[in-house]
Order: C-alpha cells, then sequence, then structure tokens
C-alpha cells in the first residue's frame, strides 16, 4: 500500500506566508473583477456573446484577438447555450475566487483559476490587451497549487488536520 505524501505546512518563518499571501491576493484580484463583471452584466447570455463579439472584432471597435481556432470552439460549444454558461461561470467564479481568499479546497480553486486564465489568455491573444497578465495571473495560480496555499492561513489547514490527506490530493 502507497501513501500519498502531502506538506502539512510549510517551515515556519517569514517565507512560509509568502504562498498564503499570494493566495490571498489573487482571491481578491478573482473577486473584484467577478464584481466588476457582474456590475457589467456580463454573466447574462447577451453580455457573454457580447464579449465574445467584442474579443474577435478588430480595434478600434473591438480586442482584435486572432486565434481563429478559439472562436470557432466559442461560437460552436459557448454561444448556442451563452445563458447556461453565463450562469455556471457566474456561480463557478465565485466559488474559486472565495476558495483562494479563504484558504478552502484551494489546490481544487487554483486548477479552475488556471483553466479560467488559459482561457482568457486563448481569448485575448493576438489583440490589443495585454496577454502576458494571464500568464502571470497563471504561474500565480500554479505557485499556490504546488505551494498548497492552503496549509497556511486558510481552510484547508483545519480540513488537513482533521481528515487527513485530501483525495488524490486535489482538494487541499
Amino acid at each position: 500500500m502507497t501513501t500519498q505524501a502531502t506538506p502539512a505546512a510549510p517551515a515556519d518563518g517569514a517565507a512560509a506566508y509568502a504562498v498564503p499571501m499570494l493566495r490571498i491576493v489573487l482571491g481578491v484580484i478573482i473577486l473584484a473583477t467577478w464584481w466588476g463583471n457582474v456590475r457589467d452584466e456580463l454573466y447574462t447570455a447577451d453580455g457573454l456573446t457580447g464579449l465574445i463579439d467584442w474579443l474577435f472584432t478588430e480595434a478600434p471597435d473591438g480586442n482584435g484577438s486572432t486565434l481563429g481556432f478559439y472562436q470557432s470552439i466559442l461560437d460552436a460549444v459557448v454561444v448556442p447555450i451563452a445563458g447556461v454558461v453565463a450562469t455556471v461561470q457566474l456561480v463557478v467564479e465565485f466559488l474559486f475566487g472565495l476558495g483562494l481568499l479563504l484558504g478552502a479546497f484551494t489546490r481544487l480553486s487554483s486548477l479552475l483559476a488556471l483553466g479560467f486564465f488559459v482561457s482568457l489568455f486563448l481569448g485575448y491573444f493576438g489583440g490589443e490587451e495585454w496577454i502576458w497578465t494571464y500568464v502571470l495571473l497563471g504561474a500565480a495560480a500554479v505557485t499556490v497549487f504546488l505551494g498548497w496555499g492552503g496549509r497556511r492561513l486558510g481552510v484547508d489547514q483545519a480540513l488537513a488536520a482533521r481528515r487527513g490527506p485530501s483525495p488524490a490530493g486535489i482538494l487541499w
């Protein structure tokens, strides 16, 4: 029988708080952006399809993204059920932002955030937006995942102490 090795918490000292601080900042960024998107009504069928249209419309009226294959995927998969996708995105984006902020189910939350940032990178690629923002955010999500970012200053610390190793090492 093999056992899964998971770190309990980083060593003591100021450096032990680096990954949890990164996790908290990432959660704040996601939730602040989420709130702005709520106010701008992007989590509606019209809001989501409008964003997709804007992404692939040439500048100056749009972003001017150049990845036609990604536009084809969004047009074929997302646009026909935009209302459902927008509602799911509203809930899931809030939950992984909150998970990162609180350090709850941090490993899963960081993977969801990484997927979100990759999607944004592809959507903005080749356009007016500075895409390296999403590379930096993605690197932060990977760091939080690899650094077990919820094991200090997070709910995951209590979960690990109470329940032991996370199932498949993916939740906490």
